[in-house]
Parts: C-alpha cells; structure tokens; sequence
C-alpha cells in the first residue's frame, strides 16, 4: 500500500468510526449533494359509488327494514364492497293489510 491510498483509507476510517458509534452508518453517508424534490400529494380525483336496494317481509315494520336491509348488504358485499364502505340511507315499510309489512332499504356506498 502506498502513502496516499494509506492516508486516504485512514481519513476515511477517523469520519467513519465516530458516526457508526454515534448513530449508524447512516449518519455517515447523511449528505445529500442537491437538496430533494418535494412534490404534492396526489389525490383521488373520483370516487366509485353505488346503490343496493334491497326489501324484505317482516311482522312488524323494524323488522322488514332491519331485514332489507341485511338483503341490501348481502348484495353490496357479493359485489366486493365493504360493509364499511356503506351507509343505509332512505327506508320506507308499508302495510300489505293481512300483519305483514313491506321493507324497502337503500343502501348507499362509496370508495
């Protein structure tokens, strides 16, 4: 090994040691030449949304809504949506006269 390549190995040896004790070889190598580009955070410019309909029969008029709406969920959910991803909106029950109600649940998603 000659003089210059054994001064250039122990100056970078003397700027190596005290880093790698103080915090990583990281901190050694820490300088960047150009500072770095920052760049905005893209975000979504659309959303996906849909709407499941779903009704149901039930004794009592909370029942055939809490029941369409399960229905409305059972088809959200086998179009790969998130139970999460959705929100039931309107609701409607009515009579058919004999002790039976009608349930009817919108259910609104969006992703």
């Amino acid at each position: 090994m000659n003089r210059s390549s054994a001064l250039r190995l122990r100056a970078a040896a003397a700027l190596t040691v005290p880093a790698l004790l103080l915090g990583g070889a990281g901190t050694a190598l820490a300088a960047p030449a150009t500072p770095a580009r920052t760049t905005p955070a893209r975000t979504a410019a659309w959303t996906e949304t849909a709407v499941f309909v779903g009704t149901a029969h039930g004794h009592t008029p909370n029942s055939a809504i809490v029941a369409a709406g399960e229905v409305a969920y059972t088809k959200a959910v086998s179009a790969f949506w998130l139970r999460s991803q959705c929100n039931i909106g309107l609701t409607n029950a009515t009579s058919d006269g004999i002790g039976w109600y009608l349930g009817e649940a919108r259910l609104y998603c969006r992703r």
